[in-house]
């Protein structure tokens, strides 16, 4: 055999599995990518809509009785979400992470959050309920020196984490362990219209 023929062939596998590999590393990164930018794009619709409900706690609606239910996972208040909307003197909002899996992603590790609203309470037909898929979802609850509170109109902070998951996986490992990219957020928010 010819050394310059098999040499060529050599250099040349070589270097047709450089670029197979190199081809490999940039799908792998480009969805890497996409999952992130999804995921926080997913992320951030449940905290623009999450944050404008925490600024409302107890708006146009006094002290008391601003929430209903303060629970590690669920909290119900009442609070005008939207100026001159034509509802009640107040709104209620419902926040709260269920035990049932969604179903609409493939990933086994997302559960749905709801969030269900009536601006007019009065009439519980009129109830909008949306639904997020989430990994975890925490809330916890504090008074105005940063204690936990001992009841419910002591609450003036509301710390909460939000953690979601890729819908889908961005990277199967050889034993079939499927890794789904993060995004998590934590924010504590006072509640302004609390204060006294």
């Amino acid at each position: 055999m010819n050394l310059g023929l098999a040499t060529t062939y050599i250099i040349g596998g070589l270097m047709l599995l450089s670029i197979l590999a190199y081809n490999y590393s940039l799908f792998n990164s480009t969805v890497e990518t996409t999952s992130s930018v999804i995921t926080q794009s997913k992320l951030d619709n449940i905290v623009s809509i999450l944050q404008n409900d925490l600024n409302r706690i107890g708006y146009d609606r006094g002290i008391s009785d601003a929430f209903v239910m303060a629970e590690d996972s669920a909290f119900i208040f009442r609070g005008n979400i939207f100026d001159n909307d034509g509802s009640d003197d107040f709104d209620l909002v419902e926040w709260a992470v269920t035990s049932e899996l969604d179903t609409a992603t493939t990933n086994p590790n997302d559960i749905v959050l709801i969030r269900k609203w009536n601006q007019t309470p009065s009439i519980p037909a009129n109830e909008i309920e949306f639904r997020y898929s989430v990994r975890d979802f925490e809330v916890n609850y504090y008074d105005i020196d940063g204690n936990v509170p001992a009841q419910l109109d002591d609450i003036v902070q509301v710390e909460v984490e939000v953690l979601v998951e890729s819908n889908e996986p961005y990277l199967t490992k050889k034993d079939g362990t499927e890794l789904y990219y993060r995004s998590y957020w934590k924010r504590r928010i006072v509640a302004n219209n609390l204060i006294y």
